[in-house]
This record gives C-alpha cells, structure tokens and sequence, in this order.
C-alpha cells in the first residue's frame, strides 16, 4: 500500500480491489476496515472500567466534610482489607473480583449497575474527541470515491462507525454488501445520489437521507454532473 502526503494529511491508496466471482460485493467493506484500522491502529481506545477512579471519586462526593472519606472507612464499610483498596484505588488491582465490588458499592449505598456506570464513565473513551491527526483518510481513486472517518475505532457492537464520502461524477460503486443484521445510514449534502438496495432503485437529493439493512446487497451511483459528497453511518461500526 503507498502513502502519499495530501493537503489534508495522509491518503492511504488501496490496492484495486479484484473484480469477478463477487470479489468486489464480499471485499469493500473489509477493505475500508482494514485500511482505516491501519490508520488507526496507535490508538488506544479499549473502553475498561476504572473502579480506582471511581471509589476515589465516591470518597470525595460521600464525605460530609471538605475532606473526603478515608480508604479505612471504606474498609471498615465494606469488610475488605484496606491494603487492597489502597491496590484498587491505585491502579494496582484493575479488575477486582465481583463480589469485592458488590461490597463496595453496598458501602457507598449505591447499586454495583451505578457503580460501573461511574467506573466506566471515568475512562477517557466515554466521552472521545476525534482529533483531526486520528481521522484516516482514504482515496480508492480505482473505484471512483474516497472516504474520511470521523469517529474512533468501536468497541462493540453499540458503537457505530461515521464518515463522510465523495464518489465522482456519473461514478457507480457497484454489488456492496455490509455484514448480517447491519444498518447504514446515508445523508446527501451535494449531488445525486442513486442506490440500488435489492432489487429496488431510488434516488437521494442533496438535504435528503436514508437508513437501510447493510446485510442487503446494495450499489451507489452519482447520477449527477458534480461530485457527490455524503455522509455515512453504519452500525455495527466499519473498524
């Protein structure tokens, strides 16, 4: 794959995707996933819950006074050893046992659901800020179209993958199929875009979207005189 440098940053040029047996219907999804993996690969998003944070946190807002609650309260609460909380709280212990943390959500008086929502909404990755360097840019200048990624890698299957694509004038992006139980959505902000979804054909103007099953072998065509540029969400995310 070659990389040559463009006014908005990287363009990674993919191989041309082989044509014949279905290869282009089977591969272009998992090539712009490959391909925008490889621009994002230094990332470091894996979401986990940090519970040091969280009971560090609950110290705080459960104190009565300005000082917040002592990790020997917490133990004496809890009935754990204050030598593993200092681990927990530190870093140390990162993912401590269940029942452990049912205890230590009993001793704050909340439930071990609230609990986890805290732990996981003290990782960076709950609220994620895509930053221009960490956004791929991708050219398939053989197929007619480029794509930029406007969101971090998913996690999971809640995540979901958003961009923004061009696709040149008269250009047909032929036989895409996404994976089972998928969904695409698509919103037209200049040209006309024509999709091809099954056996039904209609047609997007600018200021016009769609939302339609990935798992449905689908085409789009810029049936318009200028460049068409939309933007693209799909979920369960591309990468």
């Amino acid at each position: 794959m070659d990389v040559v440098p463009t006014k908005v940053g990287i363009t990674w040029m993919s191989p041309p995707c082989k044509r014949g047996s279905g290869g282009e219907k089977k591969r272009m999804y998992n090539e712009m996933s490959d391909d925008i993996k490889s621009r994002t690969k230094d990332l470091n998003l894996k979401k986990r819950p940090l519970w040091g944070k969280a009971v560090k946190a609950l110290l705080v807002e459960k104190s009565t006074t300005e000082k917040p609650l002592k990790v020997e309260w917490l133990a004496q609460q809890s009935g754990l050893n204050p030598k593993h909380l200092h681990n927990i709280i530190g870093g140390r212990v990162q993912d401590p046992p269940w029942e452990k943390l049912i205890r230590i959500a009993d001793a704050f008086q909340i439930s071990y659901t609230e609990f986890f929502e805290r732990a996981i909404g003290e990782h960076e990755g709950a609220f994620y800020t895509c930053k221009y360097g960490e956004r791929a840019y991708i050219d398939y200048s053989q197929h007619g179209f480029a794509i930029q990624s406007l969101s971090p890698p998913g996690m999971s299957g809640r995540d979901f993958f958003f961009g923004v694509m061009t696709i040149k004038p008269l250009k047909e992006l032929k036989h895409w199929k996404f994976r089972e139980n998928s969904m695409v959505a698509v919103y037209v902000e200049a040209g006309t875009l024509e999709i091809t979804h099954g056996r039904a054909v209609r047609t997007l103007r600018a200021n016009e979207a769609a939302y339609f099953d990935g798992g449905v072998s689908h085409k789009l065509r810029n049936v318009d005189s200028i460049e068409a540029r939309l933007f693209i969400v799909t979920r369960p995310p591309i990468f």
